[in-house]
């Protein structure tokens, strides 16, 4: 199995961080394109009592340091001579934008963390892995654990 495409979800986080890292060496085996991406969880109903400018404005704000934030992924990829581009997506969801995105530009993988939590907590807390795991239509990696 080829892996030409690879997509990587990225928030920030140890895990995202450990996921990152495990893509890139699977890129670079593969000498796979790779693309980080971040879900901005924005929603009209927490904008109650904000104007229109100012919701631009919050917008503009998550997404330059969303921006910033995959940017500097950016070097870890250049030393490894790993074809890298990045992608921001705006969904109240995370899952389905994840599920979307990869389904409509044909990724070959995905490889996300995920913090590991089974029973109780996972039923309470949900889990964007488990919902890109349930829909996706390409293979997942998840890597998990404690950091």
């Amino acid at each position: 199995m080829t892996f030409a495409k690879i997509l990587v979800p990225f928030d920030g986080s140890e895990y995202s961080e450990k996921a990152f890292e495990k893509a890139l060496e699977i890129a670079e085996k593969f000498e796979s394109k790779l693309t980080a991406m971040t879900v901005i969880r924005s929603k009209t109903s927490d904008s109650a009592g904000i104007s229109l400018t100012r919701m631009q404005e919050i917008q503009d704000e998550q997404e330059d340091a969303s921006t910033a934030m995959l940017k500097k992924l950016e070097d870890k990829t250049k030393t490894k001579n790993v074809s890298f581009s990045i992608k921001i997506i705006h969904n109240p969801s995370s899952s389905e934008a994840i599920v979307d995105y990869a389904d409509a530009n044909n990724f070959d993988l995905i490889v996300m963390g995920s913090h590991g939590r089974t029973g109780f907590r996972k039923i309470v807390l949900g889990s964007v892995a488990s919902g890109v795991v349930g829909h996706a239509k390409c293979p997942v990696l998840i890597t998990k654990g404690t950091i």
